[in-house]
């Protein structure tokens, strides 16, 4: 098995709809109280993008992805190219990344 294929024919991720709402006028737009928003935005790209930093490893597109959900949620993860520590550990829950459970070393999470 590869990965292109584990990734076409997995029965869970085709149970993951595309995160749009209908619109009053009877279109589809995002609908950002959706999974994608609310869950791997700030518990999965997030973390990744912790990783990197710690790491210092630069992640453009990254980025762009935490930023343009961030955005459109009024959320701002990012602040001067870096995590906004201050803004993500605020409110219990807010994000997964390691410093809300008390890792601020990266290799704390690798033994």
């Amino acid at each position: 098995a590869n990965i292109k294929n584990s990734f076409k024919n997995s029965e869970q991720l085709a149970l993951i709809k595309t995160p749009t709402v209908k619109l009053e006028d009877g279109t589809y737009g995002l609908d950002t109280e959706g999974r994608f928003f609310t869950d791997d935005i700030p518990y999965g790209v997030l973390i990744a993008r912790w990783v990197g930093q710690e790491f210092g490893v630069e992640t453009p597109f990254i980025d762009e992805i935490i930023e343009w959900a961030g955005s459109l949620r009024g959320e701002a993860f990012l602040k001067d190219g870096k995590i906004d520590l201050e803004y993500c550990l605020k409110d219990i829950g807010k994000t997964g990344i390691p410093p809300a459970y008390g890792i601020r070393d990266v290799r704390q999470i690798l033994d």
